[in-house]
């Protein structure tokens, strides 16, 4: 579910559920609900308050103990481009933490296709105190990587890392046939990152890219199944994720590169959808996009040309149409659109002039 609210002032947001996963710009919470990641963006002199808020990994079984925000290390505020934001941890009305951080403070930079305000950063309790940290690296929504790493993480987690091969190798010993040990050679340092060969799209790496792709992919087909199923509310929503999260690869924004993911496809096909929902603009605005981003793709073209059709455009869909059929004019479903628009035109010329 997702709530947009806009040009509001004095505005409250009460959540009374937990929040198990979600995206939150602005919210204001009560003491029964609790949400575990915030992010915040392009804003300025925002305030957030966590008044007694339950932590978002507080146990279940009767005995855990409680944990407040902050206490577990995934509570934590994604935040980019914000000026002045201020963050307060309140424990029976007492300002128990409190820190204020500002992007261009903290550091933020132009790297690669990302600008200064694209940058992103956390700030957790790190050892009872509120700490604002650079994302050195991003998160996949899969895998390995799922987890949006700062520096000092990265370096807690290879640290664990390099703790663990050491009780490995003192676990593991390898004899030879008289029972001596046979000493195991060291593996060679890692090479620099700047030596390693890999492929790199601006700002963001292919395996990264592949991950952010494979998602966008198993949307996209959730969405068609959603379709063909006749449950277009449902394809809209899965259309939109896979949408959403291809706006963070690099090649928005490129359009001389080869597309890393058939944005006008979904475009297209979220059009078809609010097209059988009657939501005629929106299918035309979809549509249009889709045609801007591919200009000869004919689902898109001929999908414009239905959605001005249905507004009653007669005289706007019949060239866009037209130039559908030019491109497949084999198409029967083109064809007979065409044919209607004619006659629609046709009618309302007739009318106006009796008129």
């Amino acid at each position: 579910i997702k709530l947009f609210i806009e040009n509001v002032e004095n505005c409250t947001i009460i959540i009374r559920c937990k929040i198990i996963s979600g995206f939150v710009e602005i919210v204001i919470l009560e003491k029964e609900a609790t949400i575990a990641t915030f992010q915040a963006d392009l804003c300025e002199n925002l305030t957030l308050e966590f008044c007694d808020a339950p932590s978002g990994k507080n146990g279940i079984l009767p005995g855990s103990s409680k944990l407040f925000w902050g206490d577990d290390k995934d509570d934590r505020i994604f935040h980019a481009g914000v000026s002045n934001l201020k963050v307060k941890i309140l424990r029976d009305d007492f300002a128990e933490n409190e820190i204020t951080a500002d992007y261009i403070a903290n550091g933020a930079s132009a790297e690669g296709n990302a600008t200064a305000e694209e940058c992103q950063f956390i700030t957790s309790v790190v050892e009872g105190k509120l700490l604002t940290e650079k994302v050195v690296r991003n998160a996949n929504s899969t895998g390995r990587n799922a987890r949006a790493m700062t520096e000092r993480e990265l370096k807690e987690d290879e640290e664990r890392k390099s703790k663990a091969d050491d009780s490995l190798k003192d676990l593991v010993r390898i004899v030879d046939k008289n029972g001596n040990v046979v000493p195991v050679k060291k593996a060679p340092d890692p090479k620099p990152v700047d030596e390693e060969v890999q492929e790199i799209y601006a700002s963001m790496s292919k395996q990264d890219i592949d991950a952010t792709v494979a998602e966008c992919e198993a949307n996209k087909s959730k969405g068609n199944e959603a379709f063909t199923a006749g449950e277009y509310f449902q394809a809209v929503l899965l259309y939109t994720l896979a949408l959403d999260k291809a706006d963070a690869l690099p090649d928005k924004g490129t359009p001389n590169s080869k597309p890393l993911f058939p944005r006008h496809v979904v475009m297209s096909n979220r059009a078809a959808c609010f097209l059988k929902l009657g939501e005629h603009e929106k299918a035309l605005k979809d549509a249009k996009e889709a045609s801007e981003i591919d200009p000869t793709y004919i689902k898109g073209i001929f999908r414009q040309g239905l959605a001005l059709h249905a507004l009653k455009r007669y005289r706007e869909a019949l060239p866009i149409l037209a130039r559908a059929q030019k491109l497949e004019p084999k198409n029967k479903q083109i064809k007979q659109a065409l044919q209607f628009c004619e006659r629609r035109l046709a009618e309302e010329m007739r009318n106006r002039m009796k008129n």
